[in-house]
């Protein structure tokens, strides 16, 4: 007799179960269990148990346990009808609508089981298939008939008992001791059975479960006058080719055109079309901003008739074949970038039209990963969390607690020195990577032809419906993922377009002074383009395209990385092109003969080895995959139809091994135009409206002073001055002033968001003078530190007094406002003020880079650069390359390293009013210089060479300054 069991909980029954799916199957296969029954508090484990029991030869059993009235029974699904009943129970159970009566209608190809103490609920139950479940011997006695042997099961295997309460805990919140009572009133798998499992059997008989896959359920987009899907997406994409070129339509589009929607209707994908087609136009109409494009989607000439993308994929020559082809049977995948503080409104939308239970995000689980689940051990046994987290910081997060063990000294040795830790380390092996809890896919949501759970499991989640099974389920049962992007540069841009008045789409498509923008290396706050090692490859990269600026995008990144240097030299002429046979120079022309690109290899294959370029596609996903079994079958394909076609096979040998190494970093190239676009608009509005786009890009740094120290080099690299704070018109952010910025009242030592609210809200009216400020305010609300902080940084220059006089005056100032806080105003005679001198300019600087943290405008280096004549900046380094300078400059940070060899090399970070850089002093010259430390004016004497893609000043002599 076959024994199953049936009553199995998963990590699914979150926090409740220490099995793991996986694992489950992988005992059954090895302890020779041919079924498996699971009984999860939810369905959402339902298809991962499917797929991997029918892969491992096990007879899957899908069962759903409820509590009704606190009571709690189990139901089993006979067959797929029987499945679909009990998503629909489980729609009910998600919603808190589940009753006896509701139950009761909902019974056909399902058994159910009672347990013993709840065995009087058989009356009332309409099943037609009813068992008591019974634990206990005492219990087998009493029942006579329809009774089945069945008890939870929790864990695997007995030792395995002894970790389900520390499980618990984290599950409750509560701390344990380890020498707690385990948890040990459970099944686990390896048990033997002395019962009658008769009725075990029957069940197993009786459960003959078939998922159905590749359905049918993409909606049905409503066409008007009767036309077909095809007919209308036709009838819009001709429409859309007329709005873009006219009545001249040239015939390469037109066959494309064809060509595409002929490939769309075969594959049945004309509604997916319309129905994306329909929320981007919903989104444009309303004003909401919209990316370009985004992946490999650009690459469709169909999308861009819709105005779904902005790019001309025939113009950037993108393949539509790296996007859709018959070759590669996959759902389409249009992914859409939005605005994020308005993509909720696209998705409501979708929701009133299609149905709030056919229009859902997209589930997935956060887990007791390595270093999480040391931590909530940790806390379970009560130790300390700093111990816990200095702990957890020595294990690397992409690998597992054993494998962090056995590779890292510093564990173990941690471990001798503290074996205390070693509970927290064997107790978080058990609980790792069990699922600890529910999350929303970033972008991920389902339109259904159907209300989702008649199809799959649904799960409520705070107000809202999600999948119950993950993405990767999703496209074999025939659920369609459509892709809403929050992407914040479309909120920045938005803000920027609204305070300058222009229309993003009124953008020109050529800028000289865009270009210019890359060309220098000046896209700090340009979208893609603004890290610093970004920059600097820019600087030597100097594009002065739009084909360059997106060839930049698919270059900085690791392999093609590699190329930078040879892709300039030829592009200079100073290094030779090769492509290897004139019959790829036309695809490999654009990028200087290296292959950089996806659509590369892809055309690599079908000018070599004729591959249709849906095949070319497969062998480039296997590269890109590493698929050994594929790869072995397409590298005999690709040599033997390259020598058919007349290359030698050495070359195509070379060819093949060169694509393979390159199919791993290869970038779509679809993405990387379409992405350039929004970072080209971008630069468009800083080389246009410099002073509205750097105000935005410091406002976004407020929080942070590195960034903003960062920033404000910039600004003052594009002429834009910011002048202190006012306190009479300075806010929380940088306010824009004639042609300069103002500093915002944030980020000054002393001063809270408490003190700023005061200030702004009994500022109705200009503050006159001091006394006038004194009295409005609430001085219970508004420090003495504060009002010294805003002295010191400038804020009241505009008023009666130098910095120094209010200063030196401020506690005659305050005894002022006591009094007329008690005193009519008229009553109290204005204070003397004894008036001082003004601050030097040397104090002042000090003053403000002391409550400020950084030099707003009178940096200490540029008046030693004026005394001393020595006009290269920092900004400008990038042009003396291999070339020795003479520059001045403060030390930001210094570090000493000494060698193996005893040496002492001095490591630098170097600014000025216009950047920051990096210096090396090595031991020779380290002997010979004088004492420096952090803070220091500097004359350096050195040389700039290139580190690891960045500019540095290797340092031959050093003059302290200050």
């Amino acid at each position: 007799m076959i024994y199953t069991p049936l009553y199995i909980k998963t990590d699914y029954s979150l926090l409740s179960s220490l099995i793991k799916i996986d694992d489950l199957v992988e005992f059954a296969s090895s302890n020779n269990i041919k079924s498996l029954g699971i009984a999860d508090d939810n369905l959402c484990g339902a298809i991962e148990f499917y797929h991997k029991c029918l892969k491992n030869n096990i007879k899957p059993i899908i069962g759903l346990t409820l509590k009704i009235d606190s009571m709690t029974i189990i139901l089993y699904a006979k067959n797929y009808n029987g499945y679909l009943n009990l998503i629909k129970i489980n729609s009910l159970l998600e919603e808190e609508n589940l009753n006896i009566d509701n139950l009761n209608e909902i019974v056909d190809d399902l058994i159910c089981i009672i347990p013993f103490k709840y065995k009087e609920l058989e009356s009332t139950l309409k099943f037609k298939d009813i068992f008591i479940g019974y634990e206990k011997k005492e219990e087998e006695k009493e029942l006579k008939e329809n009774k089945i042997y069945i008890k939870e099961t929790l864990y695997l295997k007995q030792e395995d008992s002894k970790y389900l309460k520390y499980l618990t805990a984290i599950k409750n919140g509560t701390t344990l001791d380890k020498n707690q009572e385990k948890l040990d009133n459970y099944l686990y798998l390896e048990q033997d059975l002395p019962y009658d499992l008769t009725n075990n059997y029957k069940i197993y008989e009786m459960c003959d479960i078939k998922l159905e896959f590749k359905q049918d359920l993409i909606p049905k987009y409503e066409c008007p006058d009767n036309l077909t899907s095809y007919e209308y997406l036709k009838k819009l994409c001709i429409e859309g080719l007329k709005r873009i070129f006219g009545d001249k339509v040239g015939s390469k589009y037109i066959e494309r055109l064809k060509y595409e929607l002929s490939v769309i209707n075969d594959m049945n994908f004309c509604d997916y079309f319309l129905i994306v087609w329909d929320y981007v136009k919903y989104a444009k109409d309303s004003g909401i901003l919209v990316g370009p494009g985004r992946g490999s989607a650009s690459g469709s000439l169909v999308s861009y008739c819709l105005n779904i993308i902005e790019i001309d994929p025939l113009k950037y020559n993108l393949l539509f074949e790296r996007f859709l082809n018959k070759d590669r049977i996959t759902m389409p995948d249009i992914d859409i970038d939005f605005d994020g503080q308005r993509i909720e409104e696209v998705i409501d939308y979708c929701k009133n039209k299609y149905g709030i239970k056919n229009v859902t995000s997209i589930l997935t689980y956060s887990s007791l990963t390595t270093k999480q689940v040391l931590r909530d051990v940790g806390k379970v046994l009560n130790l300390n969390d700093d111990t816990v987290n200095y702990f957890s910081r020595m294990f690397k997060s992409k690998l597992s607690i054993s494998k962090n063990y056995e590779t890292s000294d510093q564990i173990k040795n941690h471990l001798l020195k503290n074996p205390e830790l070693n509970d927290l380390i064997n107790i978080s092996k058990k609980l790792e990577n069990i699922k600890k809890h529910i999350s929303i896919h970033a972008s991920g949501v389902i339109i259904s032809k159907y209300p989702i759970d008649n199809v799959i499991p649904l799960i409520k989640y705070k107000d809202e419906y999600l999948t119950g099974y993950q993405a990767g389920f999703l496209e074999d049962i025939g659920l369609i993922k459509m892709d809403f992007l929050s992407l914040k540069t479309l909120t920045v841009i938005n803000e920027l377009i609204d305070s300058i008045g222009i229309d993003y789409n009124s953008i020109p498509a050529y800028d000289k002074e865009a270009i210019k923008v890359f060309y220098f290396g000046n896209t700090l706050g340009i979208f893609q383009f603004e890290s610093p090692g970004m920059i600097d490859f820019l600087k030597k990269f100097k594009p002065i395209s739009f084909e360059e600026i997106y060839n930049t995008i698919a270059l900085y990144r690791p392999g093609p990385m590699d190329n930078i240097d040879s892709y300039i030299k030829r592009r200079s002429g100073i290094e030779s092109v090769d492509y290897f046979d004139p019959s790829l120079e036309s695809i490999l022309k654009p990028t200087y003969g290296i292959i950089v690109y996806q659509e590369q290899i892809m055309q690599i294959a079908s000018t070599m080895a004729s591959f249709t370029l849906g095949e070319a596609d497969i062998l480039r996903r296997a590269m890109s995959k590493k698929k050994e079994d594929v790869l072995k079958g397409e590298k005999n394909k690709f040599i033997s139809r390259s020598i058919q076609n007349g290359y030698d096979k050495n070359l195509a040998l070379k060819i093949y091994d060169l694509i393979l190494k390159f199919a791993e970093y290869g970038f779509p190239k679809a993405h990387a135009v379409a992405y350039s676009v929004i970072s080209y608009k971008m630069a468009y509005i800083k080389a246009h409206y410099p002073l509205v786009f750097i105000k935005n890009m410091l406002d976004s740094s407020i929080s942070s002073n590195i960034d903003t120290k960062y920033k404000l080099a910039n600004a003052r690299n594009n002429g834009i001055k910011v002048i202190n704070p006012d306190i009479n018109k300075s806010t929380t952010r940088y306010e824009i002033e004639d042609d300069h910025l103002l500093y915002p009242l944030v980020g000054i030592k002393d001063v809270t968001i408490m003190d700023i609210n005061n200030i702004m809200i009994n500022r109705e009216k200009e503050y006159t003078d001091i006394f006038d400020f004194i009295r409005r305010i609430d001085l219970n609300l508004v420090s003495k530190k504060a009002i010294l902080g805003l002295i010191y940084v400038g804020a009241f220059d505009s008023l009666n007094f130098n910095r120094r006089t209010l200063a030196k005056n401020l506690d005659v100032i305050l005894n002022y406002a006591e009094l007329v806080k008690d005193l009519m105003d008229d009553m109290v005679e204005v204070p003397n003020i004894t008036e001082y001198d003004e601050f030097t300019s040397k104090e002042i600087t000090n003053l403000e880079y002391e409550y400020l943290g950084l030099y707003l405008n009178n940096h200490p280096v540029t008046e030693y650069r004026k005394r001393y004549n020595r006009p290269i900046s920092i900004n400008s380094v990038s042009n003396y390359m291999n070339k020795k300078i003479n520059i001045i400059v403060k030390i930001d940070k210094l570090k000493e390293v000494v060698t193996k060899k005893h040496d002492t090399i001095c490591f630098m970070t170097l600014i000025d009013e216009l950047g920051t850089i990096d210096a090396t002093i090595f031991s020779d010259t380290y002997k010979k210089i004088p004492d420096i430390k952090e803070g220091d004016i500097v004359l350096i004497y050195g040389r700039v060479n290139r580190r690891k893609g960045k500019d540095q000043i290797i340092v031959n002599g050093l003059k302290v300054l200050d």
